[in-house]
Formats: structure tokens, sequence, C-alpha cells
């Protein structure tokens, strides 16, 4: 179940619960004031019992008539009005306190009809044998990349659990992960992508999640900064691709906006950026000879201008244990020349 789903089911399942509360708390009530009132009675019963003999003895002959008519019951034998009215009370506030546990136990109020669907999985099956190109359509990824992920998180806990009901196969789950990061907007809506996999929202949200946590788990092991022999290598990619002056250059960075769907309502102007989206600035450190990350820098506003922005990252804090004497960061013009040579 998604969040918007649950959370409606919550405000409506607390709705229900605190009129039956509300509906309970007065039968209680009720069956109270009616204990009350027959106490009352029985007192007003004893002190006429004070009454003296003489006024008992004038109605002798009628006091099996008297106490027929106010001995609670007919004379016939069957329940007053009284008697009906308390078993009422009662078994309404036995149904009360059961509907009252069977809310509190069910998942979904208002079940929904069942939405039919119609999986496309298969299909990157065939997409992986013979057309990379759709198949880097849906997910973003090579096949290969995709296997290789897959070999990093198949043995993560996360894809583990004791229910009765089974996990998706990894594989599937990657899949609709990968799908989502790889769309925006409406396309990557967990109800979008349910349709694309088949299977229910609320299975996208925890598959999402679940690769999400393994995937994080490989932070540290990703993104880094290049051991010795590493940087040798970037050193000469770097010589071999402009000159040997310039080998000493191994890093490049620079910056990029991630859009936001929609104006945050919180600041939103500060979100504003150069190119009129509202967006989420983004610091990239990068190896020239392979591309990949080894600092990154979120968390600033989109309308933050990189020089800016780059001071949030390890690298600039570190450049001094970061780069050795003479070693430097490539960079465009946006940054300052204390650590990195700009270009244009």
């Amino acid at each position: 179940m998604d969040d918007g789903a649950s959370r409606c089911t919550r405000s409506k399942r607390t709705r229900l619960l605190n009129d039956l509360a509300e509906r309970y708390q007065n039968t209680k009530r009720a069956r109270f004031e009616r204990v009350v009132a027959g106490l009352l009675e029985d007192v007003d019963s004893d002190s006429s019992d004070a009454m003296s003999l003489s006024d008992v003895s004038g109605v002798s002959g009628d006091t099996g008539e008297l106490h027929s008519e106010h001995d609670g019951s007919d004379s016939d034998g069957s329940a007053s009005f009284s008697d009906i009215e308390d078993d009422f009370l009662a078994t309404r506030e036995q149904m009360i306190l059961r509907l009252m546990t069977e809310i509190e136990a069910t998942r979904v109020i208002d079940p929904m009809p069942r939405v039919e669907k119609a999986s496309q999985l298969h299909l990157l099956d065939e997409w992986r044998a013979i057309d990379h190109p759709n198949f880097r359509k849906k997910l973003r990824v090579e096949p290969n990349v995709f296997d290789g992920l897959h070999d990093l998180i198949v043995d993560h806990h996360i894809f583990q659990n004791n229910s009765q009901n089974p996990q998706l196969p990894v594989q599937i789950q990657l899949a609709i992960y990968l799908f989502r990061a790889g769309h925006y907007g409406n396309g990557a809506s967990p109800e979008e992508t349910a349709e694309w996999a088949g299977v229910a929202v609320g299975t996208v949200v925890n598959c999402t999640n679940r690769v999400m946590v393994a995937l994080l788990s490989l932070h540290d092991t990703a993104i880094r900064y290049p051991t010795l022999e590493e940087k040798e290598k970037t050193k000469d990619y770097v010589e071999e691709q402009t000159c040997p002056e310039w080998r000493d250059g191994w890093m490049m960075g620079d910056g990029t906006k991630f859009p936001l769907f929609q104006r945050p309502g919180l600041h939103g102007d500060a979100w504003f950026d150069k190119n009129k989206d509202y967006s989420l600035d983004g610091q990239i450190m990068a190896l020239p000879n392979n591309l990949m990350i080894v600092d990154y820098g979120l968390g600033h506003t989109g309308s933050v201008h990189d020089s800016l922005a780059f001071q949030s990252t390890r690298t600039f804090k570190e450049h001094n244990t970061v780069f050795a004497p003479g070693e430097w960061l490539w960079a465009d013009s946006a940054y300052a020349v204390d650590s990195c040579a700009p270009f244009t």
C-alpha cells in the first residue's frame, strides 16, 4: 500500500474508532444511569416499609396484587420493559466492542476492486539478447551493468525475510528500481511503474526502498579516491590526451542541476536556477580516464553558484591531503584557482 492510501486508511480507521468509542461511552452512561435509577427506587421502597402497621393492614387483602405490580416482572412471568432495556444496552455494548476490535485488526477498510495489469518484464529478457537500445530505454543501463549491480546486492540481508510470502526475485526488484530511477515526473510514479511491471503499487514502493538500502550499503566502496596505482594510470591517460606538463591534473569536477518536479513550498525562489528550473545543485568529482566518481556534494539549492557549492565537498575541505604538491583539479572558470586549473 502506498503512503497516500495508508494515510487515508489510517484516517478513516481513526474516525470510525472515535465514533464507536463515543457510542460505547454513551451506552455505558445509559446503563450506569439505569443502575442509579434502580438504586433510588430501592431506597424509596425501603422508606415505604416504615409505614405504620395500621396502614399496612388496610391493604392486607391486596398485598399480593400490589407486590405483583411492582416486583419488576409481569404476572405471567415475562420480562418487564426495564429488563428488556437492560439486555439491549448490554448487547449493544458488546457489539460495539467487537466492531472496534474488528476495525483495529482490518488492514484495508474499503477494499478496492483489483486493478488488472500486464507485466512487461519478460520483454527485458528478449531485449537483453537482441535489442540493447530498448533495454537501455527502460532501465537506463546496459545488460552487463545490470548484471554487475545484481551480483553486488543479491546477498544483502534486506532481501531476506521470515514471512510466508517470499519477496520477488532480486532481479525483478532491481529492474523496478532502475525503471523508476530512469524516469521523471509521472513516468516515475509508483502507479506507472506498477502497470509496467504488473505488480501492486505497494510492491513498487517496497522494491524501491529495498534496492536503495542495498545500494547505499556500497557507498564507501563505490565512492572513494583512487589508489596510488589508479592515480598513476589516470595521470598516464591525461598525459596521453594532452601533454606531459598537464599530467598531474588527475581529477576533474563540475556542477550539475537535478530538476525538481515542482517549486518547493519552503523558500521556493532559492531553488530557481540559471536554466529557469527549480533544482538541487550537485558537485561531481571524477577521474578523466574512466569517469569514476570519487567525490560529490549535494544539498545546495539550484540558485547557488558552483564556486560556493564546491566549498562543501571533501575535495575542497581536504585539498591539502587529497592533492600532492603539483597536482590539481580540472574545472571551468566558475571555480577559484586555489587548487584547480580552469579551462574554457
